[in-house]
């Protein structure tokens, strides 16, 4: 997967080069659309400041449109599309969502965490007691008494070619599966490209199975 890696980072990078800040150049254009209109009030505008106009109400709708579509992204909102509603309900679902998934403190023992560091600590000696402690148990199932033998054998079979193209045909079109952003619209549209490197990441995922084990 080193070339999506590659591939982000040089998406990144043209994006910071090629858009910039759109706020500001949003701004730029409204003000100068703004004195041509004021131009206009008095006399007619000369061709070349009519051809600027044009082109700057251009360049304003289509910097619009690119930040509407940037906050929807970032909001990670699925059920609406490009126009269905303004940045600034976009960009308050971003601020609502993550203000939902931050800790602002933890109750442990009558106390009150505040503290990153605290926080951090206390969560993990409490899962750490949690995870792989072996407790007494009243009552026991024989699973081999509910569930009928079934072969399993499929499962431990290397990943296929077909599985994984149908595993991406299915995912939501405008989420991304992993951190480097990529959308499952994106995957689908240049599967031709990156098809292989697909299959190899799957068969070195396959060539670690037992790993670890220490049976």
């Amino acid at each position: 997967m080193l070339r999506l890696q590659a591939t982000a980072a040089s998406l990144t990078s043209w994006s910071s080069r090629s858009t910039g800040n759109i706020k500001a150049k949003l701004a730029i254009s409204r003000e100068l659309i703004s004195r041509f209109d004021q131009a206009q009030e008095t006399r007619n505008l000369l061709p070349p400041e009519a051809w600027l106009r044009k082109q700057l109400k251009i360049s304003y709708l289509g910097l619009a449109s690119m930040e509407r579509t940037i906050a929807r992204q970032r909001s990670r909102i699925a059920n609406l599309k490009d126009g269905d509603a303004s940045t600034g309900f976009f960009h308050r679902q971003c601020s609502f969502r993550r203000q939902k998934n931050h800790i602002y403190s933890l109750a442990v023992d009558d106390r009150a965490l505040t503290d990153h560091a605290d926080m951090a600590e206390a969560a993990f000696t409490h899962f750490e007691a949690l995870l792989g402690t072996a407790t007494a148990r009243e009552h026991s199932l024989d699973l081999s008494q509910l569930i009928e033998p079934t072969d399993l054998a499929d499962l431990d079979a290397p990943f296929s070619a077909e599985e994984i193209w149908e595993a991406v045909k299915r995912l939501p079109a405008r989420k991304a599966p992993g951190p480097d952003g990529f959308t499952a619209e994106f995957l689908r549209a240049c599967w031709t490209t990156i098809r292989q490197d697909f299959l190899d990441v799957f068969q070195q995922l396959y060539d670690l199975r037992g790993r670890g084990s220490t049976s």
